[in-house]
C-alpha cells in the first residue's frame, strides 16, 4: 500500500500503519483510514452519499475504514465505522444509492420524512436523489454503498418500458432481502465490488454485464413511481421474440441489458419476460447466457495454442470460474477443461 501526506494534517507523512490518518490507494481502490469525522466525509462525499454528521452522547471514540471502487456506471464503498452518530444526507439529482448491511448486526435506522427504515441483514436501504435522510447509527457498523449514475438508471428504464421517462424516478426506501430478488441483488452488488477490485475497474465485457444485471434487477424487483407501468403486461409475438434472439445472438460479444434487448425486440421489459417464459422456457438473460456458454464451448473446440477456460471464459463475461464450470458441465455434460483437453489431444 502506498500512503500520502495526510488531508487534516497536510504536514505530516502518514506511514507504516503508525499514523492515525492513512490514505493510500492499492490498484484501482482508493483506501482512508482516519479518526477524523470531517476527513471520512470528504472522502465518501462524491463516491458514497454527500453527508454531514456528529457523534451522539455517550458513543464509543469515533474510527473507520474505507474502501471506495469507481467502475463505469457504479461505484462501491465498504466502510467500516466505530462511534454512535447522527447523520443528515442528501443525494445530488445525478444519483442513486443501496445501502447494505455486511456485517450482520445492524447498521441503524434511516428515516425520510415519510419512512424510517432499519438496515440490517433482513432490509437494504434505497436512497433517491434529493430525498434528506437522517442516519442514527449503532455504535460499531459495516456497510456496503452503491452508487448508481441516474442517468443510467433512466436509460435502462426507458428502454424496459418501451417509452421515454419525463418524470423523477423515485423508489421506496425499504428493499427486502429475504425475496429471492433481494438476496440475488445483494450478491450481485458483492459480486461487483469482488470484481471491481480484482480487475483494476476494467471496463470488461463481464463488469458490464454486472452492472447491466444489478440496474436491470433494481428496476425490476424494487417498488418506485413507474412500477406499474413497467408492470403492464401483454403478449410478444413470434417476430418479437426472433428479433430479440437474433439481437442477442449477434451481439452477445457485447455488453447487453434487458433494456437492450427490449429495445431491440419492441415490447416492454414485462411482456418479453412474461412471453419468453412461456413460449422459450427461459428469460431472455437466461437465453443470452446460453449463447454465451455455447460460445465459450467453441472456443474451447477450436483452441489456439495460448487458449485457456479462464480466458476464454471472462471473454465471454463470466468471471465466477467455480460457478461457470458447473453451469458449464450442467449444459454439456463435462467440465470445461476436459472439453478444452479433448479438443488438445484430438489437434
Amino acid at each position: 500500500m502506498r500512503f500520502y501526506r495526510c488531508a487534516s494534517e497536510p504536514g505530516r507523512t502518514c506511514s507504516g500503519g503508525k499514523c492515525v490518518n492513512q490514505i493510500g490507494v492499492v490498484d484501482s481502490t482508493r483506501l482512508l483510514e482516519t479518526r477524523d469525522l470531517d476527513q471520512a466525509a470528504f472522502f465518501l462525499r462524491d463516491a458514497a452519499i454527500p453527508y454531514s454528521s456528529e457523534l451522539m452522547p455517550g458513543s464509543p471514540a469515533f474510527s473507520t475504514r474505507i474502501a471506495i471502487t469507481e467502475g463505469a456506471r457504479i461505484t462501491t464503498s465498504r466502510v467500516a465505522t466505530a462511534g454512535m452518530m447522527r447523520v443528515k444526507s442528501c443525494l445530488p439529482a445525478d444519483s442513486f444509492a443501496l445501502v447494505f448491511d455486511l456485517a450482520g448486526s445492524g447498521a441503524g435506522t434511516h428515516c425520510t420524512s415519510r419512512e424510517t427504515v432499519n438496515v440490517n441483514s433482513d432490509t437494504a436501504f434505497v436512497q433517491s436523489p434529493i430525498v434528506p435522510v437522517e442516519v442514527r447509527t449503532t455504535p460499531n457498523y459495516e456497510v456496503l454503498f452503491v452508487r448508481f449514475s441516474r442517468e443510467a438508471l433512466l436509460e435502462e428504464l426507458e428502454k424496459m418500458l418501451d417509452r421515454e421517462v419525463h418524470s423523477q424516478l423515485f423508489f421506496a426506501p425499504a428493499f427486502s432481502l429475504r425475496s429471492a430478488a433481494g438476496q440475488r441483488l445483494r450478491q450481485l452488488c458483492l459480486d461487483y465490488d469482488d470484481a471491481l477490485r480484482a480487475t483494476d475497474g476494467d471496463d470488461s465485457l463481464a463488469l458490464r454485464a454486472l452492472e447491466d444485471a444489478i440496474t436491470s434487477l433494481l428496476l425490476r424487483a424494487h417498488s418506485h413511481n413507474y412500477t406499474r407501468l413497467a408492470n403492464r403486461t401483454a403478449e410478444a409475438g413470434s417476430f418479437q421474440l426472433d428479433a430479440a434472439e437474433q439481437y442477442m445472438r449477434a451481439n452477445a460479444h457485447l455488453p447487453l441489458s434487458l433494456g437492450d434487448v427490449c429495445q431491440a425486440a419492441g415490447v416492454n421489459a414485462r411482456t418479453l419476460q412474461h412471453s419468453f417464459r412461456r413460449k422459450r422456457g427461459c428469460t431472455p438473460m437466461e437465453f443470452l447466457r446460453n449463447v454465451r456458454m455455447a460460445q465459450v464451448r467453441s472456443g474451447l473446440l477450436q483452441p489456439a495454442e495460448q487458449t485457456s477456460v479462464s480466458g476464454v471464459a471472462s471473454r465471454w463475461g463470466f468471471l465466477h470460474f467455480g460457478r461457470f464450470s458447473g453451469e458449464y458441465r450442467q449444459m454439456f455434460g463435462e467440465l470445461p477443461s476436459e472439453t478444452l483437453r479433448r479438443a488438445r489431444r484430438q489437434q
